[in-house]
């Protein structure tokens, strides 16, 4: 089947899915790049079309962005790779730490995304978080001391509210900047095709960037491994 590309009003092609592979790895076209077929209704994103045809095309389990593990983009050499630990480790790990390690690791994937984008603000949310995260905590404490001392709480109780409202706020303000990034570079700078669930980044956050964080990191070091053996 053959699909035309559009961008900035310009339509491009005709291309198999093959070419599109090849022109994504390239970069002469864009995973946000608009295409259709004249079977197609209406037209999808480059990175959707070859995320969806990624089965059909017969492309390992690991290659579902918009590029086959051996076409990783050269650029790739250019930028620090994503931290690499599986997500169940951190997920385990996290357990045995009451959540120690996944508070820790936030601000690992964060300075990670910070080296490639200095722009991006992700830390800085992370870090305000867990400074009204603390004050919470030192009101919460502090409340329970003083209830047992028949003193007032009244005070405490509303420092506390709005901690946590801070928290909550910026913590969201974080994970969403997180994705927002991870979005921009993976389809600017190292351009794959990532796209992440809105959904998943709101319940699982931490876990939901370092699985697409090892699975880049394994596509980046097939493509290594066939570069050398070429």
């Amino acid at each position: 089947m053959l699909y035309h590309v559009t961008r900035n009003g310009q339509t491009y092609g005709p291309y198999t899915l093959e070419d599109l592979q090849k022109y994504v790895a390239s970069g002469n076209v864009l995973p946000t790049d608009m295409a259709k077929s004249d079977d197609m209704a209406e037209a999808v994103s480059v990175a959707q079309l070859l995320g969806m045809a990624a089965p059909a095309m017969g492309a390992a389990p690991l290659a579902t962005y918009a590029v086959a593990s051996g076409e990783y983009p050269q650029t790739a050499a250019l930028y620090p790779d994503p931290p690499n630990l599986h997500w169940a480790l951190v997920l385990v790990i996290g357990l045995f730490t009451c959540g120690i390690f996944t508070f820790i690791w936030m601000f690992v994937q964060a300075a990670w995304v910070r080296k490639v984008n200095p722009n991006s603000k992700a830390i800085f949310y992370y870090i305000a978080a867990f400074v009204f995260d603390v004050i919470a905590i030192v009101a919460q404490l502090t409340m329970i001391f003083a209830g047992r001392n028949g003193s007032s709480t009244g005070t405490l109780s509303a420092v506390h509210f709005v901690c946590l409202l801070a928290y909550i706020v910026l913590f969201l303000a974080a994970i969403f900047t997180m994705r927002s990034d991870l979005e921009e570079h993976f389809n600017g700078p190292e351009p794959i095709g990532l796209s992440l669930s809105g959904v998943m980044t709101f319940f699982f956050s931490v876990l939901y960037f370092q699985y697409h964080m090892t699975r880049i990191n394994e596509l980046k070091r097939l493509a290594r491994y066939r570069g050398a053996a070429i």
